[in-house]
């Protein structure tokens, strides 16, 4: 497995990438001796991977339990963390216990805090089967679950002791799921690391089939982009905010469409509001918006918000986005990042925010909702 060393100001963690790597996992989580591995899975990816990943801990690691809970965002919540706390302390958990995360993003964030929170903190180990997983959120210290308010409000910052992660898990991901990833993909490309941009675009595939190889170029030029932003910034709340590129109006469609639209494809959106909401203001030239569209079509993602995405209800989570105390913006407005062009955000001293007003939002929003295959003169829904 190729290994990058990640580091977080004094928060730091290998990152070990392969492909067909099974047995190397495996041997990785027996070098740590624990006293139970605690695997938490979604019941898809426990029937997919977790038993037999369990039987194998099992025969060469020790003893391995797998915990489990419903897919989806609809259920990533305090609730789900607070039974599978129940149910580790069950099956003899102790401060010796390992958390493996064996999933996706969902996952990762529910075993994270559920790492952090038992004991006050045991160890947690990371086996994304995702590509937003492995390229993105097993990347951050956020450890967070979502609230009635919006995504992503109840949680902690909390390091993982090591990432490991198999090319081959990606195998039996939905072309969906792959498309999300690429939406992240291209974020770290038009917001942070636009040297990938060329050989991205070259490489990035409507109908999501990728081998092996264009994976791992496409997962550690994403590594790479993201230490690059967070190497001083652990917590995020500095350069690291540039992350939130497109997540904005992403979250907010994420939430209102109710597990209808993944995350990356959220954010792919977001991205397009965003840059249009540059545009309109003057920041950026309409190049990068059309570059904007160019390589998110190439990834095989909409650039509208689209119909199960109710309109009031986008517009309402807006109002609730986690990024919300960081600048003293006016009353009607938001904290944005936005481009002026690849790789360069707009910034309000040293934070890659600017106030937005919420109004010209709204109105890029509707507009993009028109452009939707079936999007136009639609009506607004009122939040449930």
């Amino acid at each position: 497995m190729h290994v990058t060393a990640i580091a977080m100001e004094e928060a730091g963690f290998p990152y070990r990438l392969g492909t067909e790597c099974a047995e190397e996992i495996v041997a990785r989580l027996a070098d740590r001796a624990a006293s139970r591995y605690l695997v938490v899975s979604d019941t898809t990816v426990a029937a997919l991977h977790g038993h037999d990943f369990v039987a194998r801990l099992e025969k060469d690691a020790g003893p391995a339990v797998l915990l489990t809970h419903r897919p989806g965002e609809v259920h990533k919540d305090i609730a789900t963390v607070g039974a599978l706390a129940e149910q580790a302390l069950g099956e003899g958990a102790d401060r010796r216990s390992v958390v493996v995360a064996l999933g996706g993003g969902v996952t990762g964030n529910i075993a994270g805090l559920l790492a952090a929170l038992l004991f006050r903190g045991i160890t947690l180990v990371h086996v994304p089967t995702t590509v937003v997983a492995m390229l993105d959120s097993v990347l951050s210290l956020k450890q967070a679950v979502n609230a009635t308010y919006g995504k992503n409000l109840v949680g902690t910052f909390y390091a993982p002791a090591e990432v490991l992660a198999d090319t081959a898990l990606l195998r039996t991901l939905p072309e969906r799921e792959v498309r999300s990833g690429m939406g992240e993909v291209v974020k770290n490309a038009l917001a942070i690391r636009p040297s990938m941009t060329g050989r991205l675009s070259a490489l990035l595939r409507p109908d999501a089939r990728y081998d092996d190889e264009a994976l791992r170029w496409i997962i550690e030029e994403s590594v790479a982009a993201k230490a690059d932003v967070t190497r001083a910034d652990k917590h995020e709340r500095g350069d690291g905010l540039v992350l939130e590129y497109g997540h904005t109006t992403g979250h907010a469609i994420e939430h209102a469409a109710r597990g209808g639209v993944a995350h990356g494809a959220g954010v792919a959106i977001g991205m397009t509001v965003a840059a249009e909401v540059s545009r309109r203001l003057g920041h950026c030239p309409d190049g990068l918006v059309d570059l904007h569209h160019d390589l998110i079509t190439r990834a095989g993602l909409g650039t509208a918000v689209p119909p199960q995405a109710a309109l009031a209800d986008v517009k309402n989570w807006l109002s609730y986005d986690n990024k919300r105390g960081y600048l003293d913006c006016p009353p009607g407005s938001t904290p944005m990042v936005l481009l002026s062009g690849p790789g360069t955000p707009l910034r309000t001293g040293r934070l890659p925010l600017v106030p937005v007003p919420l109004d010209l939002v709204h109105e890029v929003v509707d507009a993009s909702a028109a452009q939707a295959p079936d999007g136009a003169g639609r009506m607004s829904v009122a939040p449930a």
